[in-house]
Order: C-alpha cells, then sequence, then structure tokens
C-alpha cells in the first residue's frame, strides 16, 4: 500500500471520531429547536423532516463507512503475512467486538510501519 493510500484510509479511519460528536450534536440542536418551536406553534412537517434529515443522512452515511472499513481491516489482518495465525485472530475478534477505535491502533502498528517491498537493481 503506498503512503497516499494509507493516509487516505486514515482519515476514513479517523472519520467516525468527527462524524459521531457532529450527528450527536445535531440530534441536541433538533430537539432543542423543535421545542422551542412548539412553545409557540406547532412546528410543520417540513420543518420536523429537515430536522430528522439532518442526522439522519450523516448516519447512513457513517454505518456505510464502517462497515467498510470493517471488512478492510478484517481482510487486512487475514492476508498480512507479516503477523502470526494467532495475532491474525486476535486482530479479528478485537475488530468485531470493539469497533472503530481499534482500527486506529492497528492502522499504526501494522498500516503506517509495514514494510515496502524494495526493488532491488539488477546485480
Amino acid at each position: 500500500m503506498s503512503k497516499p493510500q494509507k493516509i487516505a484510509l486514515l482519515i476514513f479511519t479517523l472519520l467516525p471520531l468527527v462524524m459521531v460528536p457532529y450527528i450527536f450534536y445535531q440530534i441536541f440542536h433538533f430537539v432543542m429547536e423543535t421545542i422551542e418551536t412548539s412553545e409557540h406553534h406547532e412546528p410543520s412537517e417540513t420543518v420536523i423532516i429537515a430536522g430528522i434529515l439532518s442526522f439522519i443522512v450523516p448516519v447512513l452515511i457513517l454505518s456505510f463507512i464502517s462497515f467498510a472499513l470493517h471488512i478492510l481491516y478484517i481482510v487486512h489482518a487475514a492476508l498480512n503475512k507479516t503477523i502470526d495465525q494467532s495475532e491474525k485472530i486476535i486482530w479479528i475478534l478485537i475488530f468485531i467486538f470493539f469497533g472503530t477505535i481499534p482500527f486506529i491502533i492497528y492502522w499504526f502498528l501494522r498500516i503506517w510501519n509495514e514494510r515496502q517491498p524494495t526493488a532491488h537493481a539488477g546485480l
């Protein structure tokens, strides 16, 4: 994997850490805005739908990215020839049970520090 690919993978790996607080902010903002609006009059359906979509769309995007990262990291760990079989099993189980936080650890330990095959000049 080239260095730009590794950096792009890191960006996608860190994306859930950015999007989860944003989603919570959107939910909180929607609830507070709905409460404030309902004090004066009933909120319209379009306002409610727009508010719900403001956090449903990021949740769907985050779900797709997280699912893709799970597959990518599990496949990478399973096919990684630099680690032994027991460590592969441990990494895969950690990915399955602990979600996206172990992806960052694995990225630093196994992807960023991965040795590139060196091309030897003809002797």
